[in-house]
């Protein structure tokens, strides 16, 4: 018999942007369903170990709190588990970022899908979508038992790569005009380092080149972050790079094999060269490569960087977002910022949310429609926190109550603790 699953709204992607999606879906009333191809949550922040939280503030100086809701349910949930979870940093750039332990956010965020009533299935591949007119009607799936169907009223896309547009065969954009995206990095982990030593980029820079010169091989980019927890010796590293040509299996092999072999390299030079991480030991690699950007939906609305640099405010935004515009075009070099007045934010408008072509398909995290350089800005995870919650939302409203007005979905995200 074939099995078949029946919700009021489909997220597919565990990562910040689905786990808020589906808590806020499942909130305003929705039968919610989430989907997820790893064992475990949490997107780049755990399957890459990008152990930082970008975009909670505005940037630079006097950083005002732009991202609540979800975001701060799941913030409030680690710590429950652990006071040491996560604390308030500001980075070697003067961003106020928030550092955590990507272990408690795995657990926080399974405690508050729970919570929060959504069924979660994990070591589930989505192998097609089926449409009917302009609406998506099902999700054709694959565990290690066989196939099956999902179907739902309405569906969110958090899967950072836009797969469910994509196998929905609705527009994404790639890259720039010359279809150039940003670089992709695999983070790693190590422990027993002096993180009262000097590990800024620049420390790490006149270790990097020292290496070189020595002639350590693999070595890319030569200045990075090195991001400290705390009151731990464990710290990780923002290093081993590379440029992404597509998303086949060839080309992703290619990557992880590529920027996995520099981190042995990385690792053999900052033990010879930076101080403080002489008696470092190599804890975690990735486990899989960190993408800054991949496809993206093209929505009813693109966000074009005219409205970050402007931060433009509106009447529909359904999510706030801080960042500035941060552009990795360079596997070796560090990334470059467009300025952006201190405390400023802009807003993401709904229609950027919402697939062009599919009228109950929605989309949050770094595929949200925007040209590259506004990419830049809303990728960053808090703002996928933001862009997911109002996507879920607006599922949910659409699911259930037949409501797909801005004003609709501002009136639950407010009801829920966002910030509008």
């Amino acid at each position: 018999m074939e099995r078949k699953l029946s919700y009021d709204v489909v997220v597919a992607g565990g990562g910040t942007a689905g786990v808020a999606a589906a808590a806020g879906a499942a909130m305003a009333g929705a039968r919610t369903l989430l989907i997820e191809r790893n064992p475990y949550l949490g997107g780049e922040a755990t399957h890459s170990g990008v152990a930082a939280f970008c975009g909670f503030f505005t940037c630079g100086g006097n950083p005002v709190r732009v991202v609540e809701g979800a975001g701060e349910m799941i913030l409030q949930e680690m710590k429950a588990l652990s006071d040491t979870s996560w604390n308030y940093i500001v980075s070697a750039t003067g961003n106020k970022n928030i550092n955590f332990h990507p272990e408690y956010l795995k657990c926080a965020m399974d405690n508050v899908l729970e919570k929060t009533g959504v069924t979660s299935l994990f070591h589930t591949r989505i192998t097609g979508v089926q449409t009917d007119g302009r609406k998506v009607t099902c999700l054709e799936c694959a565990d290690d038992e066989g196939t099956f169907l999902v179907e739902a009223g309405a569906f969110v896309d958090t899967t950072g790569d836009a797969n469910v547009v994509h196998l929905a065969g609705a527009q994404t954009l790639w890259g720039d005009e010359n279809g150039s995206v940003q670089a992709a990095t695999l983070p790693f982990r190590l422990s027993g380092v002096d993180t009262s030593c000097d590990l800024t980029p620049q420390a790490v820079e006149r270790a990097v080149v020292q290496a070189k010169e020595a002639g350590i091989p693999h070595l890319t980019k030569e200045k990075g972050f090195i991001l400290k927890r705390e009151g731990s010796d464990q710290v990780a590293v923002l290093l081993p790079s590379t440029m992404p040509a597509g998303m086949d299996a060839e080309e992703l092999t290619r990557m992880e094999l590529e920027t996995r072999r520099q981190v042995l390299y990385y690792v053999e030079a900052f033990k010879k060269y930076l101080h403080g991480m002489e008696n470092c030991e190599l804890t975690v690699i990735g486990p899989a490569i960190g993408f800054r950007e991949t496809r993206r939906m093209k929505g009813k609305e693109v966000i074009t960087a005219d409205d970050v640099l402007a931060r433009r405010k509106r009447p529909d935004g359904v999510a706030r977002a801080g960042w500035k515009p941060e552009i990795h075009k360079d596997a070796n070099k560090m990334g470059e910022y467009i300025e952006v007045s201190e405390g400023s934010w802009f807003d993401v408008p709904l229609g950027a949310l919402q697939c062009e072509s599919l009228d109950n398909l929605y989309g949050a995290g770094r595929m949200v429609s925007s040209e590259q350089t506004a990419h830049a800005a809303v990728r960053v995870m808090g703002t996928c926190f933001a862009t997911g919650h109002a996507a879920g939302v607006a599922a949910a409203c659409q699911a259930v109550r037949a409501e797909t007005s801005a004003e609709a979905v501002r009136a639950e995200l407010a009801k829920q603790g966002a910030l509008l």
